[in-house]
């Protein structure tokens, strides 16, 4: 299942590219997928399957329930928002009339990148 940690690691170059071109719209998809992709992962490591839904805080809820990661459970605590949005982005980047802007784009960022550090991705 390497291949799951090895596109989470690709979409979020991706989106750094991203939003360092200022495509914000697909900066937001693909830190989307990096951060679904990673916690699949994760999933997987623990459990040896992973559920089959693209809901962020659903995947995120059920790593910090079997990891009992008190730093993940710190950052869904502080971030909810943050995480809701970018779990939006996986329509609304795409198929909605929706801009994220760089300030939003760049908290994402962030986020999904202390996620992955936490998860041990990056």
């Amino acid at each position: 299942m390497d291949f799951l940690k090895n596109n989470s690691i690709d979409f979020f170059k991706e989106g750094e590219r991203n939003l360092n071109e200022g495509k914000y719209n697909l900066a937001m998809f693909h830190l989307e997928q990096s951060l679904q992709l990673s916690l699949k992962y994760k999933l997987y490591e623990l459990t040896g399957t992973y559920d089959k839904t693209n809901d962020i805080i659903i995947l995120l809820n059920k790593v910090i329930e079997l990891a009992k990661d008190n730093k993940l459970k710190e950052i869904m605590d502080v971030e909810y928002t943050t995480l809701e949005l970018i779990k939006q982005a996986y329509i609304s980047s795409r198929y909605l009339p929706f801009t994220y802007d760089k300030k939003f784009a760049e908290k994402a960022y962030q986020v999904v990148k202390n996620i992955l550090n936490v998860l041990g991705i990056l």
